[in-house]
């Protein structure tokens, strides 16, 4: 998005099991709020046992050494003019290198394409190379200017090519998230497939155009969980000529989307809302989800009495209490491997 985000840097201390280094600080306004200083001590929290963040500042620990933190002028990474919306400072081009590596990494990542062969690495040698400069180049790459990269061989080339090939046909829901549209992740992408009208069981991704951007913001704000940001946001972002270019540039790449059946709010999970918390063992948390989602069920990321079911892993956090709190139903892994067969 070209959010400048500032980070904490801290001495090493350990928080819940884990050593922190760096702790999020959401928006330069936060700095404000906590009236934050460089040099300061600082309390720290991990929110939901993952996210580490700064909750307060002990101005009583001061030593008159602390310097106030200065907001940068320009962007750090092509020196563009920044621009404030909302509290979110942002690079002002749309265009910005560090953007777009941040935009491919997105889109190849496990819950979008899930090209696994194409790591952040690989992703910023391809842009610095001239291979990628947006989505629709991943799937024109070629094999020989690949091979002849140092590190490379014909090898290695046609397996990452063949990983790209099998990405081209995609569930829509995970195509709306692997586009980055500001304010929609995982979850509003699948309640987005679930909601909308889909014409026969695949299509093209210039498709949405139609189908997502046909529809007006008060239409949008009709859908679950789609407030007045979220629908803005996909307004906008299906009324921009690059995006709507982005589209069509994929239907020549030969990208295709797989629409949800019709009748999958038929299964044994219909109705039913789950929270995933812990490490699982026989399968990962993203196919977890895919299960739920398959029989009919929802996935969502905090706990609250409208939830159904929490399933534990190992080393569940902070949700688990929570769940406990509500009196919602905790299921071991083996408990949900029950409700699945």
């Amino acid at each position: 998005t070209g959010a400048l985000t500032p980070v904490a840097i801290l001495e090493p201390v350990e928080v819940g099991g884990v050593t922190v280094k760096h702790a999020t600080l959401h928006n330069f306004d936060q700095i404000k709020r906590l009236n934050l200083k460089l040099g300061d001590t600082v309390v720290i929290s991990r929110a939901g046992d993952v996210i580490p963040q700064v909750t307060e500042v002990l101005t009583g620990l001061r030593t008159g050494e602390e310097r106030e933190f200065q907001l940068p002028g320009k962007c750090p990474i092509d020196d563009s003019k920044i621009i404030k919306e909302g509290v979110i400072w942002k690079c002002g081009n749309p265009d910005c290198g560090a953007r777009l590596r941040e935009r491919i990494d997105h889109f190849v990542s496990r819950s979008a394409f899930d090209i696994r062969g194409m790591g952040p690495k690989i992703a910023s040698r391809f842009i610095d190379e001239g291979f990628i400069s947006d989505f629709s180049d991943i799937f024109l790459l070629e094999k020989e200017e690949i091979a002849a990269l140092e590190g490379f061989g014909e090898r290695s080339a046609m397996k990452l090519l063949r990983e790209i090939e099998e990405s081209k046909e995609v569930d829509v829901a995970r195509f709306i998230y692997a586009l980055g549209i500001l304010h929609v992740g995982e979850e509003t992408s699948y309640m987005l497939s679930g909601e909308l009208e889909f014409q026969g069981d695949s299509g093209k991704p210039s498709d949405l155009i139609k189908i997502i951007g046909g529809f007006s913001n008060e239409e949008l704000m009709g859908l679950p969980d789609v407030g007045p940001r979220v629908a803005g946001s996909i307004e906008e972002w299906f009324g921009d000529e690059r995006h709507i270019k982005l589209l069509k540039d994929l239907d020549g790449a030969g990208v295709t989307l797989k629409f949800p059946e019709k009748d999958k709010n038929k299964g044994k999970l219909k109705g039913k809302t789950f929270v995933i918390t812990g490490s699982l063992e026989s399968m990962s948390r993203d196919e977890a989800k895919a299960r739920i989602r398959k029989e009919g069920g929802d996935v969502v990321s905090s706990v609250s009495s409208q939830t159904d079911y929490l399933i534990a892993g190992k080393d569940p956090g902070s949700k688990f209490d929570r769940a406990r709190e509500l009196g919602v139903k905790i299921l071991t892994e083996e408990e949900f491997l029950d409700m699945l067969s």
